[in-house]
């Protein structure tokens, strides 16, 4: 039997550099062809990159001691005194190869103390930076820098006292129109709606988007039901580019070419048709578009004069007298009042009530006739809307109160909505009055009526009309 080799008595043992044997673990022997028995290092080899191929990983095989890697992780020693350790894999149990003196190779496994289990090798699987298998390397997690929080700017004092009172005005802003938009679809809904009639719509009439007209007709009906006859006609409009109000008042003794009727008066287009045919003549002598009215009688004329408490006019005592015959006549009666009640003494700057203004506005045979009476209506309107402008929201609520159920309009529920929007800014605008026709635009001539008589008629330039109403109403 072979004399077994003895590291500590050996004169090839390796030295430690603190002067301590230790085992010579040689790699695989080397057999030189020209020297028999004669073992030459070799120096290792480096260890190839794993190629990924497909569902394996592997190590590509070296030469000398080198084990072909499939799951299993090498240890490598580096070189101690010239001689290389060599690589062993680690399956539990730990094999050490040594050669025999004689140059003979023979192995022996020292079986460790705590064997680790041998793990079965299994194909695995590459799947980017992962490997499916039972004994696959983790992958060695990323390095990811963690965000750095943002430090909270510290808000000064100031600046929060000012963010609360942005967001309290916005509170008080948004409850107030909530407010308002409310009371107003509630009033809203109380004014008489009336769908829009049949029209006959006249090509070329002047429209802008900028421009919105309405027209007001106040007929001597005395209620709701009934239609009366024009007594007078003021087209509104409303222009958002310049804000200007202009209250253009017809005069009923116009000789117009009705839609269907031909040649007459404008008043009569009224009785006629109503306040659809009344539309129709204006676009069609006059070229301007109008799509809504408002239609009010004696009663909510009153009204509404009473609602803003009266207004104040300067009234001649010619005047003053034909306010009390109108009264004594007609509006008292109309009332069912004294005929003597609310008489006038004598003319001067007065404060008049409904009855006395609507008296007013409808004298007709003092001064010069219908153009007189014409320019005291919008006289009449003018104070209202001043008195208007300068009501707080509680009369403002009692007028709308009093007078929106005896209105009748054609306008939608949205439409009337969008203009009462408008009402804060409407209040604030400047307000014209424009006389149609114009001085030195017509003549008057009697024409012969359809009953064989005759009447009195104005003859209009209806061109040159159109073109002041486009400059007065439609300016930008």
């Amino acid at each position: 039997m072979p004399k077994r080799y003895d590291p500590a008595h050996d004169d090839k043992a390796m030295q430690n550099s603190d002067n301590q044997n230790t085992m010579n673990i040689p790699v695989q022997p080397y057999r030189d062809n020209t020297q028999t028995n004669v073992y030459r290092r070799q120096s290792p080899k480096p260890v190839k990159k794993l190629k990924r191929n497909g569902s394996q990983s592997q190590m590509s095989q070296t030469s000398g001691s080198r084990q072909q890697y499939q799951g299993q992780q090498p240890y490598s020693q580096p070189y101690q005194n010239g001689q290389y350790s060599g690589s062993q894999p680690y399956q539990g149990q730990q094999q050490y190869s040594q050669p025999y003196p004689n140059g003979q190779y023979y192995s022996r496994q020292y079986q460790s103390q705590q064997a680790a289990p041998v793990y079965q090798q299994q194909p695995r699987q590459y799947y980017g930076d992962q490997y499916a298998g039972s004994v696959s390397p983790q992958p060695t997690p990323r390095y990811r820098p963690q965000k750095r929080r943002k430090q909270k700017k510290h808000k000064s004092l100031a600046g929060k006292i000012i963010k609360r009172i942005i967001f309290s005005l916005l509170t008080l802003i948004f409850t107030v129109f909530a407010m308002y938009s409310c009371t107003s679809l509630v009033f809203i809904s109380k004014i008489n709606k009336e769908p829009t009639g049949s029209r006959d719509r006249t090509k070329g009439a002047v429209s802008r988007s900028y421009v919105t007209n309405v027209l007001i007709i106040g007929t001597d009906g005395r209620s709701a039901d009934e239609q009366g006859r024009s007594d007078s006609m003021i087209v509104v409009s409303l222009n958002s580019k310049t804000n200007e109000l202009t209250m253009a008042s017809f005069l009923r003794d116009c000789y117009v070419d009705i839609p269907g009727y031909g040649w007459d008066k404008l008043n009569a287009s009224y009785s006629y048709g109503g306040a659809e045919l009344l539309m129709d003549t204006i676009e069609k002598n006059f070229h301007i578009k109008i799509d809504n009215y408002v239609n009010i009688n004696f009663m909510t004329f009153t009204d509404i004069v009473d609602a803003v408490g009266g207004i104040t006019l300067s009234v001649s005592d010619e005047e003053a007298e034909a306010i009390n015959i109108i009264l004594q006549s007609e509006v008292n009666e109309l009332m069912g009042d004294d005929p003597f009640d609310d008489f006038l003494q004598s003319g001067g700057k007065l404060k008049l009530n409904g009855k006395q203004a609507l008296s007013y506005a409808r004298i007709r045979y003092v001064g010069n006739a219908d153009f007189e009476r014409t320019s005291r209506q919008r006289e009449v309107f003018s104070k209202i809307i001043d008195k208007v402008k300068h009501s707080g929201p509680i009369a403002l609520k009692n007028i709308a109160g009093s007078v929106f159920p005896k209105l009748t309009t054609n306008m939608s529920t949205m439409k009337m909505y969008l203009l009462s929007l408008r009402l804060p800014f409407l209040l604030g605008y400047d307000m014209k009055q424009l006389q149609i026709p114009a001085d030195g635009t017509f003549y008057g001539e009697d024409v012969e009526t359809f009953d064989g008589g005759y009447q009195n008629v104005l003859i209009v330039d209806y061109d040159a009309n159109a073109d002041l109403i486009e400059d007065e109403m439609y300016s930008k």
